[in-house]
């Protein structure tokens, strides 16, 4: 049994106790390589092999796959996975979050207001997209389980408790995923928490997408009211009332003076039927940003809920939801954007003497760019022009040679990723999580593992700087590192070393690059996500 002061998988000491579940016992602990604060989450379940037990055992392993598989910056981060002592006993790693829960928050300061929970539910939301598209259904979405971690006085919202998450038969990499267990060795389960699980949950019917969205909203109106409007009922009698959940969710808001159209939008996300309801937790995170927009007459102070609708989204719906054109940018002049009724291809920019090549407008990103104004040819790029030594970076869509490597270049919205590949065709996932202390580089291996230089591997490994990663599989022995460089700064220009190339890049292209370089020979990358939009290569 693991107790205070003992070091886990030889790098976690445990400090305390902090709380403990059914199949579990959660401990504050210190990361002593990383000097950094950690949750360590040690198996305790059942014992014996009762069929209970087995599955107790099987979820709490399960929720470490999923956790590893889920990268989005409002999903509970998990940094390691092992097995302690000659019972094997499984033990999780995650993220240390120091803000307390939801739970806590609403009970020690009441209902919350209308855009303090537009933000936390749209957060959960994006959280959810992505683990919907994976195949995977959280299905114990409550209070408990949304947690806070505090940053410069911000309160980060993060979604955790996957451990019994109910994966589609086509989920991705499915071979981790513990069986049906609705009933296990003839004993009923039950796989929700009462207070916030949707009819089907109670019916022991089958859950989908739309039984997460049903639960947070019964969060939701939680947050604005105070009041679980299912707390305290047997499974029968909580299971009748939810036929009549449209009485209770005006009976809760309507003195509460909400926008008609958030309380129509709760409404749709309780349909008892779970076709009935809101389509998507993306049209949730739409309807519920839509419902504040009225009480901001600045748009600046509307909280940015479409990116989180839009950050895991399908193509097809990302398309649908983004602006017409391109978002202008202020460093760019007018006339670089095209007009609606002309024939002619716009000519590319002169760059002026010693400065770099302008980029156009367009984007390139892991989600669909917006489009020029249709049945407009855009002229290839001006090659760089060399300046003061060193190569110029064009922002375009196509591959640029420099040196021996291959030079992709990647502006990413909020919250995006992008999948970069490395030698043998490793690839791992990029997401860049703004912070108020900085940003942050979160590395997830989608063919390897990953790890700091000199550090463990683990599914995923963020940075709070430029460095070093190592790629890792088991059919390679020697480790393979991928750079990450900020560059340095000259003037108005950052320059970067690849290999004996040095490129620079402008401040008013790209405010913020990263370069991910996989070494001699191999592809490299540029990633911004401040700066010009990237030009788009004509069609043929």
């Amino acid at each position: 049994m693991v107790k205070v002061g003992d070091v886990v998988l030889e790098r976690y000491r445990v400090v305390e106790q902090i709380g403990s579940g059914g199949h579990s016992v959660v401990f504050r602990g210190q990361d002593e390589r990383l000097s950094r604060p950690v949750c360590i989450k040690v198996f305790s379940g059942i014992a014996g092999s009762s069929g209970v037990g087995r599955t107790s055992y099987e979820h709490f392993v399960q929720e470490a796959f999923a956790l590893s598989r889920l990268t989005h910056p409002n999903t509970l981060r998990i940094f390691d996975f092992g097995h302690l002592g000659s019972n094997e006993e499984p033990v999780q790693v995650c993220e240390y979050m120091n803000g307390g829960t939801l739970a806590q928050a609403v009970r020690e300061r009441g209902p919350q207001p209308l855009a303090e929970t537009v933000r936390v539910i749209g957060a959960m939301c994006a959280a959810l997209a992505e683990a919907h598209a994976l195949g995977i259904v959280h299905r114990d979405i409550k209070p408990q389980n949304i947690l806070f971690g505090t940053s410069g006085g911000d309160a980060l919202p993060k979604l955790a408790d996957f451990g019994i998450a109910k994966w589609s038969a086509d989920a991705e990499d499915s071979g981790q995923r513990a069986g049906d267990t609705a009933i296990v060795a003839g004993q009923k389960l039950a796989m929700y928490s009462p207070s916030w699980a949707a009819p089907e949950q109670l019916a022991g019917q089958p859950v989908s997408g739309a039984t997460d969205i049903y639960s947070l909203a019964v969060v939701a109106i939680y947050m604005l009211s105070g009041k679980a409007i299912f707390a305290d009922e047997d499974v029968y009698a909580g299971y009748k009332k939810r036929r009549r959940a449209d009485e209770l969710v005006r009976t809760t808001l309507d003195p509460l003076g909400l926008p008609p159209r958030l309380i129509e939008l709760l409404t749709h996300a309780l349909a008892f039927a779970p076709t009935q309801r809101v389509g998507s937790v993306e049209e949730l995170a739409r309807g519920l940003a839509t419902a504040l927009e009225p009480l901001h007459h600045d748009p600046a102070l509307a909280p940015p809920l479409a990116s989180f609708a839009l950050t895991h989204a399908a193509p097809e719906a990302a398309r649908s939801a983004m602006p017409s054109e391109a978002p202008r940018d202020m460093h760019a002049p007018a006339a670089r954007i095209p007009g609606p009724a002309t024939n002619h291809a716009m000519p590319a920019p002169v760059p002026a003497p010693g400065a770099l090549p302008q980029a156009g407008v367009a984007a390139r990103a892991n989600v669909p760019s917006p489009h020029l104004a249709t049945n407009h040819a855009m002229p290839a790029p001006m090659p760089p022009a060399p300046f003061d030594g060193r190569r110029a970076l064009m922002l375009v869509d196509a591959p640029q040679p420099i040196g021996d490597r291959s030079v992709h270049v990647v502006q990413l919205a909020r919250d995006q990723h992008a999948d970069l590949t490395g030698p043998n065709h490793l690839r791992i996932r990029i997401t860049l999580i703004e912070t108020p202390s900085g940003r942050i580089i979160h590395c997830k291996g989608l063919s390897c593992f990953v790890a700091p230089l000199g550090g463990r591997p683990s599914p995923a490994v963020q940075l709070d700087r430029p460095g070093e990663i190592s790629l890792v599989t088991p059919h390679a022995p020697d480790l393979l590192r991928a750079r990450v460089d900020g560059g340095e700064l000259a003037g108005a220009v950052r320059v970067f070393a690849l290999g004996p190339e040095r490129v620079g890049v402008a401040g008013d292209d790209c405010e913020d690059p990263l370069l991910f370089d996989f070494g001699p020979g191999s592809d490299a990358y540029f990633v911004y996500t401040r700066g010009r939009p990237i030009v788009r290569s004509p069609r043929r």
